[in-house]
């Protein structure tokens, strides 16, 4: 899992995993990673949480003038952001929080971090690639200011046009297993989209 969260298991192939003594209860296990054969599904869910990035997610930035960029990370007992339900980084990492990646950003984050990124104008992933590191509204305005380049600030991909997650490929350890009709390369590959709590989910279709 990225950013070392346990997900946990909550049914298997569409089947809730419920508990031996309390039907209902979901007996759903906690694991770091899944083995799965060919043509199985798990439902499983998390809380993306950070930790282990050693950067702020949510480029917060206490010089901002943005409100959301300015939230506030109080630390519960186990040193997560819990205390506001409703926040955008309920959950955070506090320990990462207003800690910046960027040497030197285009846009509205904190500056002095350790990482140069591509220059948009220059490099080019697709329209797919939002062009930012980080979760959040308009993140890649805030990031990139107006040198969005070919990333263009409301990606026609997304819904909300702000939207901005980010997308990691499950795939199998041993590669030779993802085959169709036993040919490599080949076989269906598994997207996990980590978006903030803002945008909802619309499961309605």
């Amino acid at each position: 899992m990225a950013a070392s969260n346990h997900v946990r298991i909550l049914a298997r192939d569409g089947n809730l995993l419920l508990s031996a003594t309390d039907p209902n209860k979901l007996a759903g296990r906690l694991e770091f990673t899944t083995d799965t054969t060919p043509g199985q599904a798990f439902d499983g869910i998390f809380y993306f949480t950070g930790r282990g990035l050693n950067w702020d997610m949510y480029a917060h930035n206490p010089n901002s003038s943005d409100p959301s960029a300015v939230l506030p990370c109080t630390p519960d007992a186990n040193g997560y952001n819990t205390g506001a339900p409703t926040a955008i980084n309920y959950f955070e990492w506090c320990q990462d929080h207003n800690k910046p990646l960027e040497v030197a950003p285009f846009g509205d984050v904190a500056s002095g971090g350790p990482t140069t990124l591509p220059d948009a104008d220059i490099f080019t992933n697709g329209a797919w690639y939002s062009g930012s590191p980080y979760l959040g509204p308009d993140a890649t305005v805030r990031s990139m200011g107006t040198n969005t380049g070919n990333f263009l600030p409301a990606n026609t991909q997304a819904n909300p046009a702000n939207e901005r997650g980010w997308a990691f490929m499950w795939h199998s350890h041993n590669e030779r297993e993802i085959t169709t009709n036993n040919v490599f390369p080949g076989g269906m590959m598994m997207m996990m989209l980590v978006d903030s709590r803002e945008f909802v989910i619309d499961e309605s279709n």
